[in-house]
């Protein structure tokens, strides 16, 4: 394992993203990087899930793939991406980056979306146990 630095502070739990969803909620974007079906069963409102597939790994590998592709690919939702929002993303059971192998879809993911964004949070802890009591959780 090779681990990953995040840039800033680049861990969040579950009451400091609340927070920072209630604050902020036009500069805050969340990123579900769990299974599509992980992601139906429970997620955060208005978050967007990049599923973590072999392909989509592979093409951000590449850059056959820009992170603005990645985050509106059915172009039904416009996501404003702006340098200055703060992206949080969130996998379902990394709490430290620190841990992420090079060739993981977080770490990759997580790289991308340094070069794009000025703060990149990863979020520990357990999504669907806390967060609700904060922040409405679509299920």
């Amino acid at each position: 394992m090779s681990g990953m630095r995040l840039r800033r502070g680049a861990v969040v739990d579950t009451q400091r993203l609340a927070g920072m969803l209630q604050r902020r909620p036009h500069q805050t974007l969340v990123i579900d990087s769990r299974t599509f079906s992980e992601y139906n069963a429970s997620h955060v409102l208005n978050s967007i899930n990049v599923c973590c597939s072999k392909l989509v790994k592979r093409r951000l590998q590449q850059d056959k793939v820009s992170v603005a592709e990645l985050l509106q690919p059915n172009g039904k939702i416009k996501v404003n991406l702006c340098r200055k929002q703060e992206v949080v993303v969130y996998d379902q059971g990394t709490k430290d980056a620190s841990l992420l192998s090079k060739d993981s879809f977080a770490y990759i993911l997580l790289s991308k979306l340094e070069q794009t964004f000025n703060q990149v949070f990863l979020l520990t802890g357990v999504l669907h146990g806390s967060l609700h009591i904060w922040y409405p959780v679509a299920s």
